[in-house]
């Protein structure tokens, strides 16, 4: 095999590598920001539950203290996802992609 050959292969190599490291980075992207979706929707279901369900004016008090939480969670969470999508991005135009 001759030089030139083994670079090419090397080269296709570490750009197949940066391809496939991207794209983990966007998948787990996605699946911080379902796991900051699925804790805000725990959150407003416990806030439903002890504002509906429960009699006791403290635990009324707490569950409509979960439901700002909730939104809060929810703002966070999409900040972060479009955060760090403009990062990939970057980096993917950087790397060449």
């Amino acid at each position: 095999m001759t030089e030139e050959k083994r670079i090419n292969q090397s080269e296709r190599r570490n750009v197949d590598t940066f391809k496939l490291a991207v794209h983990r980075t966007e998948l787990a992207n996605r699946r911080t920001l379902m796991a900051y979706v699925r804790t805000a929707i725990g959150l407003t279901a416990a806030s439903i539950a002890l504002i509906k369900l429960v009699d006791d004016n403290w635990l009324t008090i707490l569950g409509w203290g979960l439901l700002p939480l909730a939104v809060i969670c929810l703002l966070i969470g999409i900040d972060d996802y479009h955060r760090v999508k403009k990062s990939i991005n970057e980096e993917k135009r950087d790397g060449g992609l």
